[in-house]
């Protein structure tokens, strides 16, 4: 198995990929609108679990996703205010070097977590910079140390891990040098976290500052 970069080089495709993936997250939160309403979004008329719309609630809306899906997320949450809560993790603002996203330009109102990899962080990652400039909601900067782009992704699952037929540096370039078991368990320790606090109103002292338990996440201020 080989670790791909991302394919989406040029700036327009990337810029129509992004629009695309927020027009699918906008048609997905209509109708899972439409279950809530006790209707049925199913292209062919078939027959939904019982209850099922009952167990929607759309009060409480996050999201996250990883480079792109990150990207997603935030831009997302610009335009949708059904998205009370997002996680970016390792995705880059910007459709080119200088050419960010409107959400990098404009920041966002609600709570919003930029989790990069090692030294990228938004003191340095300059459309990362402009949103938590512009953003006037709850934020929080974590580093994921001696991480990299792949960390936030199954390739640094123990078990695929080992599986994963790639070259020792071509590995440390793209899943980096931090111990896979920790990272997993910081990257579900963080995210339960934040989805507590911000849709369950359950605070969380992880989210106040640096943990012994998870020694590879920085805080940056």
């Amino acid at each position: 198995m080989e670790l791909r970069n991302d394919p989406l080089t040029d700036p327009a495709k990337r810029k129509q990929a992004i629009e695309t993936r927020v027009r699918d997250t906008r048609f997905v939160l209509d109708q899972l609108a439409v279950l809530r309403d006790a209707g049925n979004p199913d292209a062919e008329g078939r027959r939904l679990p019982r209850g099922l719309g009952r167990a929607l609630d759309l009060t409480r809306v996050g999201m996250y996703g990883h480079s792109a899906g990150g990207i997603t997320a935030a831009e997302t949450m610009r335009t949708n205010d059904l998205i009370d809560a997002g996680i970016d993790m390792d995705g880059t603002l910007k459709y080119s070097r200088t050419e960010f996203l409107p959400v990098a330009l404009e920041g966002l109102d609600r709570p919003f977590i930029l989790m990069g990899k090692a030294n990228q962080t938004h003191l340095n990652e300059p459309s990362w910079h402009s949103l938590w400039d512009h953003s006037t909601g709850w934020q929080r900067d974590l580093s994921l140390e001696r991480g990299a782009h792949f960390s936030y992704t199954d390739a640094i699952v123990p078990a695929l891990d080992g599986r994963l037929d790639t070259p020792a540096q071509r590995r440390e370039q793209h899943i980096g040098t931090v111990d896979p078991t920790r990272s997993t368990a910081a990257q579900r320790a963080y995210l339960t976290a934040f989805f507590h606090q911000h849709l369950r109103g359950r605070p969380q002292h992880l989210l106040d500052g640096p943990s012994p338990s998870h020694p590879d996440v920085r805080f940056v201020q």
